[in-house]
């Protein structure tokens, strides 16, 4: 089955119903949220949630499983000197995230600052060896990154660098399209890419996509989202991700720009779903 969602609003009143509903009028049936505002670490408590509601009017639409949750961009498990804040604040996110059983938790490796790429991949290992040890089920995606200024994990080498090195089954990915993009992996070549991934044994670790477009070219290293269709990767290599049968059962999360303040998920939704010449599924 294709899941194809977006980042939702996690707000009060409703928190979890009003942006489980939110997707639902969406046409999605997966979503991502943030527990609080991405660039802070203020969070309410989980019994505000309202997450029996949830359960009652909307779990056999979007299951519990198909809720990722995105941590925020101000924890930086590879930094030395700020790994042990990481550690700390996301150990409490993933306890967070047990009370409504989410399962995956996207992550922004972070960035090595002062110190080199190897003591920051090492820094995060250790980072994510402890929260491992802090929590329990849910599985921490590192987010393939643009390679912006001093970003670790740009490449998959470096992921699989931390994956093999943390051996866990708690440790996975989340493949960004717009950030590979600029990373410097051509996409568009999409069975030349698919390939690469096969090869390395990269494929198996990746548990959620985002999927967005780019406002910049190739390997351009700048980290900026474009609605579908209007960047340099296009509609068309876009879909191939989400009619991918390796990719079914994996949440496909759009995390592109509002156009005049309005959400664009609903009609980004519909187009990508839109049937082609080749005959694709739509999602229901």
């Amino acid at each position: 089955m294709i899941k194809l969602g977006s980042h939702v609003s996690f707000k009060k009143p409703d928190y979890l119903l009003g942006a489980i509903e939110e997707s639902l009028n969406n046409g999605a049936n997966c979503a991502m949220i943030y527990m609080g505002a991405p660039q802070t670490t203020l969070r309410v408590s989980p019994d505000k949630y309202n997450y029996e509601k949830y359960l009652e009017l909307y779990s056999d639409k979007i299951k519990q499983d198909d809720i990722v949750v995105h941590a925020p961009y101000i924890v930086n498990p590879a930094n030395p000197e700020k790994q042990k804040f990481a550690i700390s604040f996301l150990s409490e996110e993933i306890k967070r995230m047990n009370t409504i059983n989410a399962k995956y938790l996207v992550l922004h490796p972070g960035s090595s600052m002062e110190y080199t790429r190897k003591e920051a991949l090492d820094a995060l290992i250790n980072s994510l060896k402890a929260i491992l040890a802090n929590t329990r089920d849910v599985i921490i995606c590192l987010e393939t990154m643009a390679g912006k200024g001093s970003q670790v994990c740009s490449s998959f080498e470096d992921i699989k660098y931390v994956i093999d090195n943390v051996d866990s089954e708690r440790v996975a990915i989340c493949l960004d399209t717009c950030h590979i993009f600029d990373a410097g992996y051509n996409i568009i070549q999409y069975e030349e890419f698919k390939n690469y991934l096969i090869k390395n044994d990269y494929l198996k670790y990746i548990k959620v996509i985002h999927l967005n477009d780019s406002l910049n070219e190739l390997g351009s290293h700048k980290d900026r989202h474009a609605n579908i269709d209007k960047g340099y990767i296009g509609l068309k290599t876009l879909k191939k991700f989400v009619f991918d049968k390796d990719f079914d059962n994996i949440p496909i999360i759009l995390e592109t720009p509002y156009i005049n303040n309005k959400s664009p998920y609903k009609e980004e939704i519909a187009l990508i779903l839109e049937k082609d010449n080749e005959g694709q599924e739509t999602l229901f």
